[in-house]
């Protein structure tokens, strides 16, 4: 009698999956993988055998300790944070009281961990993502990175790459807008309209948004009075410039070609200037300050909008007439902004009838890499600052692959178990290629690696797999913590997820040595 094949093997294993035999379907899928290890629609049908599992596990023995972190870890990759929390807290409740074998000892300290991480997010979630970092602190990214300059320009090209200089760069920029803030003044003048003269630099929301494009981290409030001056400072001069204030986008485009043939360039290039920088301040300050995500994202796509038509209409003339803002780094420094927001506001309102919609989401950074591939093969031959590549090109790219793989993962949220098991391991794909792409010493190098092993984990991929994903992190969190110790990230959880990840490889790769499980297991939930 012939062997059975492995399209047969995954025939039988549908079959007890119909009927809820998650073992006996567990075990089909797992002798056709010996056969095809390659067709990932058998690691799919696999990983829903766990997925069934764990749902019958928690409604037959709700005090199945195991069954509710299982559930906790799939809500963690969803970044279902409230649920997570819960299900951790489960997961404790179920374990003994008091005297603990050490296995039970280690499931504690991982679930509190789970839980703590949880919790740390959610609250993270509602409330304003801007930090507020003292002045003094000198563990500020920004801090730290301006000190290694030094050593990192004797380095040469081969030190180009670190977010030192991408960190460093944007702190500088955005701090001087802060200082032309500092600086405006009103002054008492009888012959002024309303007595009051005004004064100050017409230049701090260039510094203040080219300091966000390089790098958003760098956006910090350093005292109370911070918003007042802003909103100072943007007034002046949108008043100095004759910016568009409420404005539609289509009534501007045709004030400003009629404003054109009137005044010409050098009266409107800094009006659209001020008028598209204020959008972008706008959109920052509503999506995190204010936590008004959708609000963001509608002023961001305003910018968008407005230079992508400008770059069409005003393609033929030259740059230094129609302005900075018209040029390829600074599209896609909004573009990379706008992503970010849109995420943020799909995570505010989530679902399939989300006014964000996550297709949406994935089309746009699909967009952005292929500009970013056709950029890349025609590079310009200006001299640029090191930090300006990664600025502006690298972490863009980085950004779009980030926003696929949350694509990915928010999709399986709505999908049956195979398609969700799908969709996670093209999650992890994607979230590898962003930690990748990412400079090996940025915190989101680490994070992103953190974030694809929660899909690996949810999509059933091998323990290899999981393992590979942890050995790297594990050299990337070192090298993370020399610029990164202190960030918005960390604030909300970042080092307890990667921990907890790296807690789970170290117990299955001991599980593997003790004969437990095979490196070609699929990961446990």
């Amino acid at each position: 009698m012939s062997e059975p094949t492995a399209a047969q093997l995954k025939d039988e294993g549908n079959d007890f999956f119909r009927k809820q035999d998650y073992v006996g379907a567990l075990a089909k899928y797992t002798e056709a993988i010996a056969l095809d290890d390659k067709n990932a629609v058998l690691y799919a049908n696999r990983a829903a055998c766990h997925h069934g599992y764990r749902a019958a596990a928690t409604q037959i023995d709700p005090g199945y300790a195991k069954g509710w972190s299982r559930l906790a870890a799939s809500r963690d990759a969803l970044a279902e944070w409230d649920r997570s929390a819960e299900a951790w807290q489960k997961a404790l409740d179920a374990l003994p009281k008091t005297n603990l074998s050490p296995a039970e000892q280690r499931q504690k300290d991982q679930y509190s961990a789970g839980l703590d991480a949880a919790t740390t997010r959610s609250k993270t979630t509602e409330s304003p993502s801007v930090s507020r970092f003292k002045g003094e602190d000198a563990n500020l990214p920004w801090k730290i990175a301006t000190e290694m300059l030094p050593e990192l320009r004797k380095g040469g090209p081969e030190k180009y790459s670190s977010s030192a200089w991408v960190i460093s760069y944007a702190y500088e920029e955005f701090t001087k807008g802060v200082a032309f803030m500092n600086e405006f003044k009103s002054i008492p003048h009888p012959q002024a309209p309303g007595g009051f003269a005004y004064g100050g630099n017409t230049m701090g929301l260039t510094y203040l948004t080219n300091g966000l494009m390089r790098d958003e981290r760098a956006f910090h409030l350093d005292g109370p009075d911070w918003i007042t001056k802003y909103n100072n400072q943007v007034k002046f001069e949108a008043t100095a410039r004759q910016a568009w204030h409420s404005d539609g986008v289509e009534n501007i485009k045709q004030l400003a070609q009629k404003r054109l043939k009137e005044k010409g360039w050098n009266d409107v290039r800094p009006a659209l200037s001020v008028t598209v920088r204020a959008w972008i301040m706008r959109g920052m300050l509503d999506g995190h300050l204010r936590n008004k995500p959708d609000t963001g994202v509608q002023f961001l796509k305003r910018a968008v909008d407005l230079l992508e038509w400008g770059r069409n209409v005003w393609k033929n003339v030259h740059k230094d007439d129609r302005g900075a803002i018209f040029q390829d780094t600074f599209l896609r420094g909004v573009r990379s902004l706008h992503l970010k927001m849109f995420m943020n506001a799909y995570s505010a309102d989530p679902g399939l009838n989300s006014k964000f919609p996550l297709e949406h989401l994935k089309e746009e950074a699909e967009d952005l890499l292929k500009e970013i591939e056709i950029a890349s093969k025609n590079p310009s031959k200006e001299e640029v600052d090191p930090g300006m590549v990664s600025s502006f090109c690298i972490y863009p790219a980085a950004v779009a692959y980030t926003m696929i793989g949350f694509y990915h993962a928010q999709t399986a949220r709505h999908s049956d178990d195979v398609l969700a098991c799908i969709s996670f391991a093209n999650g992890a794909s994607a979230y590898l290629q962003a930690a990748k792409t990412y400079p090996e010493d940025d915190e989101f190098h680490a994070f992103y690696l953190s974030c694809a092993m929660d899909c690996m984990r949810n999509a059933g991929l091998p323990i290899r797999d999981f393992n590979l994903a942890a050995v790297t992190l594990r050299a990337a969190v070192p090298k993370m913590m020399k610029i990164w110790t202190v960030s918005a990230l960390q604030q909300g959880g970042r080092d307890e997820k990667i921990q907890a990840n790296l807690r789970s490889a170290d117990e299955m790769m001991k599980l593997v040595a003790e004969g437990k499980l095979t490196l070609e297991d699929p990961v446990p939930l």
